[in-house]
């Protein structure tokens, strides 16, 4: 009895708010929700935007504007709560048992990209960081699409520790479950391309790609 007038208590006195500005909203769901000034701001729409070049991919928006502002700010603050709203778009069409490989930082781990992994813990599906990188690459900020596809080449490799056990789940995946890679940001797609052919070197079929924002066809890096 003391427990349900403790959660009415709570649901009067504790008014939904928006994950990402904070402000009240008019919403009785969770307080992960976002207001709709957010999600116009953002470009975020009811399902995820997709495409199938240079494979198939999904993100919650497009990388420009507001939504490249807030992420470009998660990396630094790693706000989960806002994170966790935007990856809902993502989360709704994947299936339970998929499984999310994310894209591992070429910087040390102390200033490496951490939304790659908080975005698997937010979209709360099996995870396996089986990823990591075998050789140094370059920041890509400034390269063209060749250059950023001969940067990434041959980049990635299995973490051995892993992949050997005979007892790891690695070994005991279900060969017809969705395997999805997960990266923030999506440009040219030369990253992804390179864990994608690492991962099906060792027999892995990959779905596609999941990220936050996929950068516009006008914006992309000329060759």
């Amino acid at each position: 009895m003391l427990t349900s007038i403790k959660s009415c208590l709570k649901q009067l006195l504790i008014q939904p708010s928006c994950a990402i500005c904070k402000r009240q909203t008019i919403s009785e769901t969770d307080q992960t929700d976002l207001c709709q000034t957010c999600q116009q701001r953002l470009g975020l729409a009811e399902t995820a935007i997709k495409g199938m070049s240079p494979l198939p991919w999904r993100a919650a928006s497009w990388y420009r504007g507001a939504m490249r502002q807030l992420i470009l700010s998660l990396r630094r603050n790693q706000n989960v709560g806002s994170l966790q709203a935007i990856c809902r778009m993502l989360q709704r069409d994947l299936q339970e048992e998929t499984l999310l490989i994310p894209i591992p930082g070429w910087k040390a781990k102390s200033r490496s990209n951490p939304l790659p992994e908080l975005m698997c813990r937010c979209l709360e599906r099996p995870t396996l960081q089986v990823l990591e990188r075998c050789r140094p690459t370059v920041g890509q900020h400034r390269l063209n699409r060749r250059q950023r596809e001969s940067n990434q080449c041959g980049s990635f490799t299995l973490n051995q520790a892993w992949t050997q056990s005979k007892n790891h789940e690695w070994t005991s995946w279900p060969t017809q479950q969705e395997v999805w890679i997960v990266d923030d940001i999506v440009t040219t797609g030369a990253t992804v391309l390179a864990a994608q052919q690492a991962l099906q070197a060792s027999g892995t079929t990959i779905q596609g790609v999941l990220c936050l924002a996929r950068t516009p066809w006008e914006f992309h890096p000329v060759i």
